[in-house]
């Protein structure tokens, strides 16, 4: 047994070395078609992959080791506080003047080329320096149509701020006019019908908006709203409710200040003074 083991191990050995032998030779003859380099392709490739993969990082300099882009970063913050300073005092200043002649307030239509999120339009109106606060509703009455509401003594400054960007204000548009009533499930009704019915889905854009506009001033706008019939006299009588409510409660503060002049979208826009975007309005509209 113990022999017959030995017989095979000396064989396995054998054939271990010839293999080596065989695998010598086979390893000469490809040197002699292909000559070797000084580095192998494999390595080569391994290489260029790992340069690929990890490039060399660059160095740059942090903003605050630069005096020149600190001092801007410093003047652009002051100019923020700046302007939020001066829109706590105006606000302030409002409660403090006499009562103003031109009571009410009114819609400003502006064209627009798509509907996005009030948000973002919001956002939009900030870049243009147009204070958002001023803005009590912003909703969308029509197709490339969108609607600011404002209060009367704002109304000549925000027409003449928009007119040095070249935008022209819609005058003639009507949001109950039965045109822009487009659902083919009313092409066949009366002029009549098509009135009443655009009448109907502006009252109730309407009451949406002024659940969002902020107290105080949503009184105020409940009380214009239901002096132009577009809310009944129960909306106004519970929105009025709720004023007395307030009263017999902390007053909530009316010298809140615009939103974070950042740029960035969407999403940060949620502030509570913001009117929620009507995206749902009406699709027959």
């Amino acid at each position: 047994m113990i022999q017959r083991l030995t017989n095979e191990l000396a064989a396995a050995r054998s054939e271990i070395e010839q293999l080596r032998a065989t695998t010598v030779r086979l390893q000469n003859q490809l040197n002699q078609v292909n000559p070797t380099t000084n580095q192998p392709t494999s390595t080569l490739t391994a290489n260029v992959q790992s340069s690929l993969d990890f490039p060399e990082l660059t160095t740059v300099s942090a903003p605050w080791r630069n005096p020149e882009q600190v001092s801007r970063l410093k003047e652009g913050l002051l100019q923020k506080q700046q302007q939020r300073r001066q829109q706590r005092q105006e606000a302030a200043a409002r409660l403090l003047q006499s009562l103003s002649e031109n009571q009410g307030f009114q819609y400003l239509y502006l064209p627009t080329k798509a509907r996005v999120p009030v948000g973002q339009l919001r956002s939009r109106l900030r870049k243009l320096d147009i204070n958002n606060n001023r803005i009590l509703d912003i909703h969308y009455p029509d197709r490339n149509v969108v609607a600011l509401l404002v209060h009367n003594d704002y109304v000549d400054e925000l027409r003449s701020h928009l007119r040095k960007f070249k935008v022209t204000l819609k005058d003639d548009f009507d949001p109950c006019d039965p045109m822009i009533l487009r659902d083919p499930r009313y092409s066949d009704s009366t002029t009549e019908e098509r009135t009443n019915i655009v009448f109907m889905h502006h009252c109730d854009r309407m009451e949406r908006a002024l659940r969002f506009v902020r107290a105080p001033v949503k009184f105020a706008v409940a009380r214009y709203f239901h002096t132009k019939g577009w809310i009944s006299t129960q909306t106004l009588q519970e929105t009025l409710s709720f004023n007395r409510r307030v009263n017999h409660t902390q007053p909530e503060s009316i010298f809140f200040e615009d939103d974070n002049m950042s740029t960035v979208e969407d999403h940060n826009d949620t502030q509570s003074h913001l009117t929620v975007s009507h995206m749902e309005d009406d699709p027959s509209l």
